[in-house]
């Protein structure tokens, strides 16, 4: 039997700093890396086949840049993919469903302290549940003891293992969990207190977790693409995902854990977000973006890893970063923010697997700075 792929797996926690001043640094505009630079990093990757595309984009004071290396599609019509097109973001949604928080605390709606019990729709969970007391600052710095992935999923196939799920299910799960580790102690990555935060931002707005991104940040972003219900043009543009073999591989059908993976994007659109968390380009969102990165949770095993509102936030030698992988079963997408130098990568690649050394190496060559491990 097939191995079933992991939900959403744990991104390798790298490197990620905060940008904790209210004021943007004073940063000189740099020119952007050429495609000849760009291509001696991750070439390798579509040449040797390990990887069919994969997109590159750049940001800064200096304006943003995009290219496309491999091929989308097969054939004589297959060309390399581009700004326009779309993958599957996986676990970066968590970064949207920490935006939605911090919008939600700084508008006066809720304190992050606040118990997700006075959210929840009544008679789900009893003072006798261990998640009595889990707040939404315990599920956003994944240390609610809650595990990674939901016990009663009903799909077999590990091509596609949220199939069929929903927010009833969750629900149901919700209401006889126990937790894996005591309450606000250790770190434990868990899609199902992501997915948990988003449905009850979600259903503390009166709509659905989608309406409520796009309402909240997609829109005010000009973020065309990214959704998790697609067109029939933006499926056109979709890549096809592949497992770490090459073999394509269907897309996941995410449904009832929505605010942990769902949303699919493209470089354009993840550059503008980049944009917007950075302060590069100054938009309403940049106060809440603020709060979403600042640490709020040690984790011990890695001595300079802290948890945002969902956002890693990491210093190597001084140096401080902003970023969150996603990988599902068929690709790779990574985020990778420099506060410091208002400068930041998107690396989208087509095939499932861990880039982000690639993505390291992208951002040195942006920022002219040695970064990552």
């Amino acid at each position: 039997m097939p191995r079933r792929p992991p939900l959403f797996p744990a991104p390798i926690f790298l490197a990620a700093l905060v940008l904790l001043a209210l004021a943007a640094p004073n940063v000189r505009a740099a020119s952007l890396p050429g495609r000849q630079a760009t291509a001696h990093i991750v070439e390798n990757l579509t040449r040797s086949g390990r990887v069919h595309g994969l997109v590159v984009g750049y940001v800064s004071p200096a304006g943003q840049k995009v290219y496309g290396f491999g091929q989308r599609g097969e054939g004589r019509s297959a060309k390399a993919p581009d700004g326009s097109t779309l993958f599957e973001i996986g676990s970066i949604t968590k970064t949207f469903t920490g935006l939605l928080l911090a919008q939600s605390v700084l508008s006066g709606q809720l304190r992050d302290t606040d118990p997700i019990r006075l959210t929840l729709p009544p008679g789900t969970i009893d003072k006798n549940s261990p998640l009595w007391w889990v707040s939404y600052l315990d599920l956003a710095t994944h240390s609610s003891g809650l595990p990674e992935a939901p016990d009663n999923m009903p799909s077999k196939d590990p091509q596609n293992p949220m199939a069929g799920y929903s927010t009833g299910l969750l629900l149901r799960y919700v209401a006889k969990a126990g937790l894996i580790a005591p309450l606000g102690q250790n770190f434990y990555y868990s899609n199902v207190g992501a997915a948990l935060a988003g449905y009850l931002l979600a259903r503390t707005a009166g709509v659905d977790y989608e309406t409520l991104v796009v309402d909240r940040i997609c829109t005010p972003l000009g973020l065309r693409d990214t959704r998790v219900t697609l067109t029939e043009d933006q499926r056109s543009r979709m890549a096809h995902g592949h497992d770490a073999k090459g073999k394509v591989v269907p897309n996941w059908e995410v449904s009832g854990l929505e605010g942990a993976g769902a949303l699919r994007s493209t470089a354009d659109d993840l550059l503008a977000y980049a944009a917007a968390n950075l302060g590069v380009n100054m938009t309403p969102l940049l106060p809440v973006a603020r709060l979403a990165h600042l640490p709020r949770k040690h984790v011990s095993a890695i001595p300079t890893l802290y948890i945002g509102y969902f956002w890693n936030v990491m210093n190597f030698g001084g140096r401080e970063y902003v970023l969150h992988a996603g990988r599902s079963g068929g690709y790779f997408a990574l985020v990778l923010m420099s506060p410091a130098d208002l400068s930041g990568v998107v690396l989208l690649c087509d095939t499932e697997g861990d880039f982000a050394k690639e993505g390291w190496k992208l951002l040195e060559l942006l920022t002219g700075k040695s970064a990552g491990s």
